[in-house]
């Protein structure tokens, strides 16, 4: 079962490990198995959230802003799942911070009596552009009150992890405190369901843009970490120039770890089956069974 911890004790583990060289990594984990075996490749932390449940069922991540469940609800639903797969990994809960229909105070602090260590906002709005996100934040649905939520969590002691898409939000989350900024880049590209418009975005590009982000946090809380997700940064090699570019320390992966490694070597495991021949005994049977 997972273990439980402090804000300062998640921060302690997160310094400890960026002081000997190596990145914080973050699983999301969308099945128990996913967990299990993110945590036994070294991940720093397991993130449950509704994305990781419709990926894994072979969905787009984005079905997560869909009307298609409640994203408060599954997170409760993937925790009994995960948790139990899980020996010491810090575990966060991926919440609907926005969410009009739920008291957030109490919310977080049944994330807390379950067990969860961190929180973060995600579905988040922040992935939403145009029209229907001006008028999500007209009427008081927008990422300001992700912010919020994501304060009262810090407030009850909770390590605190904002997605921020650019300089704007990117300062909301250092006016608030937070941990960790977590530069989203959009939906990640590769494999069978991955982003085709993301594509045409280069590592360059999201250097920059994690770079005037993290000017924009650090002017409000020079102490925020700052870590890289989504986009064209979906593999060991994109993070090292990611690394290499920017100021960032860390990386969540959700497709990159758990949906995108796993297509094709399922895929070939059940070719590598089917290409083998049978042998003269049991095509012998298999005739005398259909007479």
């Amino acid at each position: 079962m997972a273990k439980q911890y402090t804000r300062d004790e998640v921060l302690k583990r997160f310094k400890a490990t960026i002081a000997e060289g190596r990145p914080v990594v973050i699983a999301g984990a969308g099945t128990g198995i996913s967990g299990k075996f993110a945590e036994r490749g070294g991940a720093d932390l397991v993130g449950v959230y509704n994305s990781g449940l419709y990926r894994m069922d072979g969905n787009g991540s984005l079905a997560g802003l869909m009307p298609y469940g409640n994203a408060n609800d599954i997170v409760i639903q993937l925790a009994n799942r995960v948790f139990p797969q899980i020996q010491e990994a810090p575990m966060i809960a991926g919440i609907c911070g926005s969410d009009p229909t739920r008291e957030m105070r109490p919310f977080l602090k049944q994330l807390i009596e379950i067990g969860f260590s961190a929180v973060m906002n995600f579905p988040t709005v922040g992935l939403i552009d145009g029209r229907y996100r001006q008028e999500l934040e007209d009427t008081g649905m927008g990422y300001d009150k992700e912010i919020a939520t994501l304060v009262k969590a810090k407030e009850l002691g909770m390590f605190t992890i904002g997605y921020a898409f650019n300089e704007e939000e990117a300062t909301m989350v250092g006016k608030a405190g937070l941990d960790v900024m977590i530069c989203h880049m959009g939906l990640t590209t590769g494999g069978a369901i991955g982003s085709k418009y993301s594509e045409a975005v280069t590592l360059e590009n999201c250097a920059a843009l994690i770079n005037r982000m993290t000017a924009a946090a650090r002017e409000h809380n020079p102490d925020v970490l700052i870590f890289a997700h989504g986009g064209p940064i979906s593999s060991p090699a994109d993070t090292a120039y990611i690394y290499a570019h920017t100021e960032s320390v860390g990386f969540l992966g959700a497709s990159s770890i758990e949906r995108i490694p796993v297509e094709k070597p399922l895929m070939e495991a059940v070719k590598d089956f089917k290409a083998q021949k049978l042998g003269a005994k049991s095509v012998r049977a298999g005739r005398a069974f259909r007479r």
